[in-house]
This record gives C-alpha cells, structure tokens and sequence, in this order.
C-alpha cells in the first residue's frame, strides 16, 4: 500500500489524535485502566495535540510508533477494561486503526 506524504502527515495526525482522545476519555471515565501500560514518553507523544509544523521529522516512523501504541491500549482495554470503560473516543480508536493499517504476514504493522 502506497502512501504519499501528504497523506501520511494526515494518518499521523488521525493515528495521534485518537490514541489521545481514547487516554483523555479513559483519565475522566476509568484511569486504573491504563496503569502500567502509560509511561512519561507516552506523555511526551500524546499530552498536548500533535503539532506537525511544516517538515515533521520523521513521519513514518512516529505513524508506526503510535499505531504500535493504539494497538497495545486496545489490546490493554480489552483484556483488562470493563465495557463500560470502553466508551466512544476508545471505540473511535479501534475504528481508526482498522480502517489505517494493516498486519503483513510476519505481524508487522503497515
């Protein structure tokens, strides 16, 4: 699958945007739930709005860290969450990282 790099600055911010709206829920509905799994460097990516500027540095790779990151909250939530923790922002996450990447067939997401 090809991206250009427009349209990869527009999944970046899509990708790190949910991935903080999903913590911003999860702190007011349920903020047990991400113990362990949220660290300071999870708060340097998704404290504040993403600010891409005019030549963000590295785009792929941020793409691929915070789709790596959506994947394992989901993966926290649901093996760990109640239902009622898992609210719209967490279920808009889950939708966003379906409809925007993919696993090859050694697991890796793309």
């Amino acid at each position: 699958m090809f991206f250009s790099p427009v349209s990869n600055l527009t999944r970046l911010e899509l990708i790190t945007e949910a991935v903080r709206a999903a913590l911003e829920e999860l702190a007011s509905t349920a903020p047990y739930l991400p113990a362990g799994l949220v660290d300071e460097e999870w708060g340097r990516r998704y404290g504040r709005p993403v600010r891409l500027g005019k030549n963000p540095i590295r785009p792929k790779t941020r793409i691929n860290t915070s789709s790596d990151d959506a994947v394992r909250l989901l993966e926290h939530l649901y093996q760990h969450g109640e239902d009622r923790a898992l609210g719209p922002r967490v279920q808009a996450l889950r939708q966003v990282i379906v409809q925007n990447n993919y696993r090859d067939a050694a697991g890796h997401l793309r």
